[in-house]
This record gives structure tokens, sequence and C-alpha cells, in this order.
């Protein structure tokens, strides 16, 4: 299933890109700090989690864009009887986009749909103790990733530089459950061309 699945994000970006025309539409980057705040019981063994990512944006029309989001993620682990696991992800999301207010606005709302993969990893250090190291380890997975998304761009003058504020829910589901995360980004899009 996971195989499947990338390779349908990877022949939609394969497509998109070979589809694109400088003429067509307007192409953006965005980059952005985001902080994640574990839900359930992620959050019973996770800090708060912080990170970056980078959103590649293709408007199709003054109203519908889309595009690719690539983030680099990390939480600290709680103290459970000693241990303390780090958690480390990279999502890699296709995303839709729809803005409720014309181009032109100075602020301008919009709701947004990602759905990818995140490659996921633990590492648990091992506890030292007067016999030696005891446990430890690490371990890496690759699960299916969605996160419905709302947000706010606030336009920066004339040159088409917005910044780009934005909540949503990032749901990792796993073998034998999901786990989530409310997150927060703020980005600057930048104008490619046009």
């Amino acid at each position: 299933m996971k195989k499947v699945l990338l390779a349908i994000v990877v022949l939609t970006l394969v497509f998109t890109v070979s589809n694109l025309s400088p003429a067509a539409g307007k192409l953006s980057l965005s980059v952005g700090a985001d902080v994640l705040l574990p839900m359930g019981t992620f959050g019973d063994l996770v800090s708060t989690g912080f990170g970056g990512s980078v959103r590649g944006q293709y408007d199709f029309t003054p109203l519908a864009s889309g595009g690719l989001t690539i983030g680099y993620y990390t939480w600290s682990g709680k103290d459970i009887e000693g241990f303390k696991a780090n958690f480390k992800g990279v999502p890699v999301r296709v995303f839709g986009k729809y803005y409720f207010m014309p181009e032109g606005e100075k602020v301008r709302v919009y709701g947004m749909a990602e759905l990818g993969l995140f490659f996921g990893s633990v590492d648990v250090p091992g506890v030292q103790t007067a016999f030696g190291t005891i446990g430890g380890g690490s371990a890496s997975e690759t699960d299916f990733n969605y996160a419905p998304e709302l947000g706010a761009e606030f336009a920066l003058g004339g040159g088409g530089t917005k910044i780009d504020v934005s909540l949503r829910y990032d749901g990792i589901s796993a073998t034998g459950g999901s786990d989530g995360s409310i997150g927060a980004r703020v980005g600057v899009n930048f104008p490619l061309g046009n």
C-alpha cells in the first residue's frame, strides 16, 4: 500500500510539473517555520515539536492552487522510566488549496488539503547503569500522512511577497493506529517568475 501511495504521489508530481506553463499560471515558493503540539498517546511520549517546511505552489486559477510540501520535524521525548525517545520526520505531501477571497485582496483566507508520506524515525538512547548500558536503539517507518489546513496570506507591498499563517491537523496513519499533532506554520511566500 505504501509503495502504491508513493507511486501515486510521484506520478501526480511528474504530471503536474510536466504540464506547467508559465503563461497558464503563477509559481511561488514558501519557506516557513512549524510548531507541532502532539495529540493523544503521541503527546504522552513526546513534547512540542519544531521544524521547517518548503512549499512549491502553482496557481491553476486565481482561486485554486496545488503543489508540493516537504518538511523536517523533530520532537524531543518525555522521560518515561529512564528512557527518552526522540522522534524525527520528513513529510512529503501534495496539496490542493482553495482561496475564499479574490486575487488582489490584502488578506486572503484559504483552505487546504495535503496527502502524502511521512518518513519517520525514533531514536532511544540507552540508559547508563553500574552494569553498563541498558536498552537503546532506533527504528524508522514510512506512513501515510494527511493534513487539513486553514490559513491566511497577508500581502507585503506590491511585489507579490506574502506572509502565510496557517493552522492544521497533521495526521500520521501508522501501523496499528494513528498519531497526530496540531501544527502551526508561519512562512514567507515568494513569487517565481511572472
